[in-house]
């Protein structure tokens, strides 16, 4: 059976492989298009301005579920985050990897070079090459800067703050922070979700990986109960596997014949010392649940947030403390 799917996503890698040319061409700049409207916004952030939103959102993920308490787990996962970064346009980041000490199944990336992933995906994994394909979809969204789209266009829908931003370039960046956790439980749309799969499949493979690891890990998802509440946001905020697993192969199945083999070291396991992590309660209003309620009825997000539509205050640290159910 495994060599069966194998054989399928072969597909699924080539498209990385010429992909590594593919990715490498890309016109970066035309994804900062967001309409004549939002003049300011699609000005851009700078890579400095990139750097201190991600570094602000990562921040305050951390205050709602902290790093797994094993330090070599966490240099582990840094060390293979990075391999990877490297063979990306963006090298030079400052890249940062974390897992989370939560039990749901997800990964999440900031602006700037900030990727973590739960302890409930990573125990999940059963080779440093599934964890490379995880990390490298995290990487491509921000080498592509996915994000920082959606955040331009949150932080700068009205008129009166773009007049705002135009005079003061602090507040443009102050919104793209309230509007990061935002985009953390609303996800982004199917296309950025399936163009991070294609490249976080490059990228495994110009890293020295299999390139079915990504490919595993999506069959392991699929493969899971409907029910499973450690599912739950990742379901909500992601295609689903399905649909991702036939994006792939239909991008990389005609380049089946350059697929490199790659290698599938086993994954560093987390220290058995290491408590589990704590029991999720019951997700606060002001958390995730609260965008759902701002969506249908229009409710105020309570706290000092940065403006979000419509001039609804957005609580980021709430936001974040609802998903880890904290």
């Amino acid at each position: 059976m495994k060599g069966f799917f194998r054989h399928w996503i072969v597909a699924a890698l080539m498209a990385a492989v010429s992909g590594h040319a593919v990715a490498a061409s890309l016109d970066l700049g035309r994804l900062f298009d967001v309409g004549k409207d939002l003049t300011t916004a699609a000005a851009g952030l700078d890579e400095k301005d990139e750097i201190a939103v991600g570094r602000e959102v990562a921040g305050r993920t951390l205050g709602a579920a902290p790093l797994v308490a094993d330090p070599q787990l966490q240099e582990y996962v840094n060390r293979v985050g990075r391999w990877i970064a490297m063979q990306t346009e963006r090298p030079d980041l400052p890249w940062h990897f974390g897992v989370l000490d939560t039990s749901s199944v997800n990964a999440f990336a900031a602006p700037g070079g900030y990727v973590l992933i739960t302890r409930g995906l990573y125990e999940m994994l059963d080779s440093e090459a599934q964890l490379a394909g995880v990390l490298g979809h995290e990487i491509g969204h921000i080498v592509q800067r996915h994000h920082v789209k959606v955040m331009q266009q949150s932080a700068a829908v009205s008129a009166g703050a773009r007049m705002v931003q135009r005079s003061d370039r602090s507040v443009l960046v102050n919104n793209l922070i309230g509007t990061g956790a935002e985009v953390f439980a609303r996800g982004l749309d199917k296309g950025s979700e399936f163009e991070a799969d294609r490249i976080g499949v490059v990228l495994a493979a110009r890293a020295g990986y299999s390139p079915y690891g990504l490919v595993e890990v999506l069959h392991k998802l699929g493969a899971s109960a409907a029910d499973d509440t450690s599912l739950a946001l990742l379901f909500k905020t992601h295609p689903a596997p399905g649909e991702r697993l036939t994006q792939l192969g239909d991008a990389l199945a005609p380049r089946v014949a350059a697929l490199p083999t790659g290698k599938e070291p086993a994954i560093r396991q987390v220290d058995p010392n290491t408590p589990p992590p704590a029991a999720a309660k019951a997700a606060p209003v002001e958390g995730a649940r609260a965008l759902q309620q701002q969506e249908e009825g229009g409710t105020t997000i309570p706290s000092g947030g940065a403006p979000g539509r419509g001039g609804t205050v957005i609580d980021p640290g709430g936001i974040l403390r609802g998903i880890f159910g904290r």
